[in-house]
């Protein structure tokens, strides 16, 4: 089998990783033991380089971002982590991602966790993103997250109140906490590993990149160190070290 390939976005983070969405998808490709190589393409370039060179479509809001695979096995190009993971599951069913049936369900859990998780801290994240992205894709970083945040000065971005949001990302993961213990188990679908318990670690691998010491301390002793442990639960389930 020929490795496939894998489109992520690089940083001054050790190692380049921190991007949630890709992150994803390596979970996806670890857990079913797929091979793969990584292409790193800056935040400037993805425009070009998956609509010129790779032949990729654009996803919500028709626009061109990653992750993208691209299958040489089977020559299909696909975008998005969650359509990815469909893909993966069709193309290579053993060990499957999202448990079968719950597709809808899986569809819908990741956009209520962001709104929930830290919708109300987004600018806080955003800022200290761009902090670990190359010089080269800070000024495209800003224009983009500008639109999509309705603003046009990024100081509206960086300079909202910052302990407002910490405390409303608190708020939020207790509420996302209330999840799983409802689940019953281990994982948010009770003792049934999926692609929703993905969703949730990569946002941890994320913030473990950008936030500082100090914050990163308060973040793993909230709700008894869940996201922390879920983090590493999916790492020892995908066999990653993300």
């Amino acid at each position: 089998m020929q490795p496939i390939i894998l489109y992520d976005i690089p940083s001054k983070a050790p190692k380049n990783i921190w991007a949630p969405n890709p992150a994803k998808t390596r979970f996806c490709l670890e857990y079913k033991g797929l091979p793969y190589t990584i292409v790193w393409v800056e935040f400037k370039d993805i425009p070009m380089t998956m609509k010129c060179k790779v032949g990729a479509s654009t996803t919500e809001g028709g626009r061109y971002t990653l992750p993208v695979i691209k299958d040489p096995n089977t020559g299909f190009v696909v975008a998005d982590s969650l359509a990815i993971a469909e893909y993966l599951d069709k193309t290579y069913p053993e060990k499957p991602i999202i448990p079968r049936g719950a597709n809808v369900l899986i569809g819908s859990f990741e956009p209520a966790y962001c709104s929930v998780a830290y919708g109300k801290a987004v600018k806080l994240i955003l800022t200290k993103t761009l902090e670990i992205l190359n010089d080269s894709s800070r000024e495209y970083f800003i224009q983009t997250r500008l639109e999509l945040l309705g603003e046009t000065r990024w100081e509206a971005v960086s300079e909202e109140n910052a302990q407002q949001q910490w405390e409303n990302l608190k708020k939020g993961l207790d509420e996302i906490d209330k999840w799983y213990q409802k689940s019953g188990g281990k994982w948010i679908m009770g003792d049934t590993f999926s692609f929703a318990d993905m969703v949730v670690a990569c946002r941890t691998m994320w913030w473990n990149t950008i936030f500082d010491e100090e914050q990163l301390r308060e973040l793993h002793s909230w709700n008894g160190g869940r996201w922390a442990r879920i983090l590493a639960d999916v790492n020892a389930e995908c066999g990653t070290d993300l």
